[in-house]
């Protein structure tokens, strides 16, 4: 049975709380917060849980084993670390950290000490998701030409951190997994909307090898939710819509075929409209298996796949998405 503490119970902690509750092999020793309001809104929810003020508690009890952490990005690199150097195995809500030098130094960090480094990206753990990238490796959609994101709502606006920071680590992670490495370039263009100097929608170009472009529009400033994905090869197209109830992917046969002219004619286009294919997905949430998945790895002992190299990419990802941001556009390579 590993003893776990869940530290920070503020918008994503509960939901931490409420998945790793009915998760295998694991025993929430103690919820810890600096807000005494959130322990109590959290101990109303479940009343048998021990609560806990003081980090350095969580981090001298030796009858806890890991730490769950879902405090502020700023925090995660301090508590992180001295979590490992208490010998706890450690979760890390998304990014990793701010520096990738401070992701990095975690890393050699738990493998100095033989401890699990997982970081949150729950999104490698969606059936969508997983499926589109299933189909892309077994190269149904055929070459990809590009692929374009959007993740839109209103709110939750931010006045301490950027759009980038809270939103590109979901897409930057599903293309990782998609494209099974990073990217060139990064370019970006964003607007601060609301708080001065503080970016709330930007637009971010991924230019990969082969002439491959992957678009990402994200906005906390925007009437609608939307949360859609277009995959284009040249035998196939995807529709990822995870805003759906039933049929979050479609595989559609379509495309635009190129025929050379025999002499010295016009080049002649194809179009293709063929059938509509909806894949059965898996049927679970991907946040319990994110978290099964946590305290199965410390079981037995095996690398995570969110671990501290995934997450020390998509740091260096943002950090070039910054500097492309802040330098008004200009593409930064990785």
């Amino acid at each position: 049975m590993i003893n776990t503490a869940i530290v920070g119970i503020g918008y994503w902690g509960p939901n931490l709380v409420r998945n790793f509750i009915s998760t295998k092999n694991m025993h929430i020793n103690k919820v810890c917060d600096i807000n005494e309001s959130r322990l109590d809104f959290i101990k109303s929810r479940y009343p048998s849980l021990n609560i806990e003020l003081d980090y350095s508690a969580i981090l001298s009890d030796k009858n806890i084993d890991a730490v769950v952490l879902a405090t502020p990005i700023e925090t995660h690199y301090e508590m992180a670390k001295s979590a490992l150097l208490s010998g706890k195995h450690v979760f890390v809500e998304k990014p990793l950290t701010m520096k990738s030098e401070e992701a990095q130094e975690l890393k050699n960090l738990s493998e100095s000490q033989n401890l699990i480094l997982m970081v949150g990206h729950t999104f490698l753990y969606s059936p969508p998701v997983l499926k589109v990238s299933e189909l892309i490796k077994n190269n149904e959609l055929g070459n990809i030409k590009y692929i374009a994101l959007t993740r839109i709502n209103l709110g939750r606006i931010k006045h301490d951190t950027n759009v980038l920071w809270d939103l590109a680590p979901h897409d930057f992670s599903i293309i990782l997994e998609w494209m099974g490495q990073l990217p060139q370039k990064i370019q970006v263009m964003g607007k601060a909307a609301t708080f001065e100097g503080n970016v709330d929608v930007a637009f971010v170009n991924l230019f990969y090898e082969k002439d491959v472009l992957i678009n990402i529009h994200m906005s906390w400033l925007s009437p609608v939710k939307v949360r859609q994905s277009y995959i284009i090869g040249d035998k196939k197209m995807i529709v990822y819509d995870d805003m759906h109830n039933s049929e979050k992917v479609k595989l559609y046969d379509m495309g635009v075929d190129l025929k050379e002219p025999d002499t010295f004619g016009e080049w002649q286009l194809t179009y293709r409209s063929g059938d509509v294919i909806v894949p059965r997905l898996d049927a679970y949430e991907p946040l319990q298996k994110e978290c099964q998945h946590f305290i199965d790895c410390i079981v037995k002992g095996s690398k995570p796949k969110s671990d501290a190299d995934q997450g020390i990419k998509i740091v260096k990802m943002i950090e070039a998405a910054q500097e492309s941001l802040i330098s008004g556009g200009i593409p930064v390579s990785l």
